[in-house]
């Protein structure tokens, strides 16, 4: 794969009152980078304060076919995750997944 044809998607949401990624950037930011030819994500990343918290979120989409949606990487999620703005992430999730289908209705030629 040469990394100078993945695209980058981000998705964003408003993050509840209490967190600290609140006061720092307003919103929850997730990205992925996605390999448009095998539609797998080859990074992610979120704008959470915390490298851990940044890792995790790679751990789990990481490797990721976006040919099979989005739901098994957010359940995993859900499951592990116990911490404020569970909700706002995830929406964050899903909208970057939905700018993933947008682009691949374009019918960009990879």
């Amino acid at each position: 794969m040469n990394f100078d044809d993945t695209i980058i998607c981000t998705g964003y949401s408003r993050l509840p009152d209490g967190m600290t990624a609140k006061n720092l950037y307003g919103v929850m930011g997730v990205g992925f980078e996605v390999d448009p030819k095998t539609d797998c994500i080859v990074n992610a990343s979120s704008t959470f304060v915390t490298n851990m918290c940044t890792d995790f979120i790679k751990s789990i989409f990481t490797g990721h076919d976006l040919k099979e949606g989005i739901e098994g990487p957010i359940e995993r999620f859900e499951r592990r995750y116990f911490g404020l703005g569970k909700k706002a992430i995830i929406v964050a999730m899903r909208d970057a997944y939905n700018q993933y289908s947008i682009y691949k209705s374009m019918n960009v030629p990879v």
